[in-house]
């Protein structure tokens, strides 16, 4: 169970974390995150950084995780219909295409748990030349283990 007040800013506020920007080449993995306490993953922004040469879905962010994450949230049966999903799994593909660099583009809300010491990465597709960064909303679980502010 959750340590701290649940009115405390890091379960109230939306943060926006970077993923880092993707390097070049078909199938290649990059960026990624972990983190110490269980995070709730919202929408993703992705803007391209190199255009891409394949139209349609050659060129596209596949967001993966590596480890452990819930999903179902949005059925509104918090606790009943959630599914936990283990190993190494794809949640979400953002097709960039032949998108011109600095083209903007979103996810749709993920709305998952990613539990502690789970990676969040992402795989190019069969592009070779695109390149994209990624920024995650994001924040602390309420379910989740933290230390709480100083001195708690």
């Amino acid at each position: 169970m959750a340590q701290g007040n649940y009115d405390h800013p890091s379960y109230l506020t939306r943060q926006q974390i970077g993923l880092g920007t993707s390097t070049a080449g078909a199938n290649g993995s990059s960026g990624g995150k972990f983190f110490v306490s269980d995070m709730r993953f919202r929408k993703l922004a992705c803007t391209v950084k190199v255009a891409g040469t394949s139209s349609g879905a050659g060129n596209s962010a596949n967001i993966m995780v590596v480890g452990t994450y819930m999903s179902g949230f949005s059925t509104g049966l918090i606790g009943t219909a959630l599914t936990t999903t283990t190993g190494t799994n794809t949640v979400a593909t953002i097709a960039l295409g032949s998108a011109t660099a600095l083209s903007t583009f979103t996810s749709t809300d993920l709305d998952i748990r990613l539990v502690a010491g789970s990676l969040i990465f992402y795989k190019n597709g069969t592009d070779a030349t695109g390149t994209f960064d990624i920024t995650a909303e994001t924040y602390l679980d309420p379910g989740a283990t933290w230390t709480g502010p100083p001195g708690n």
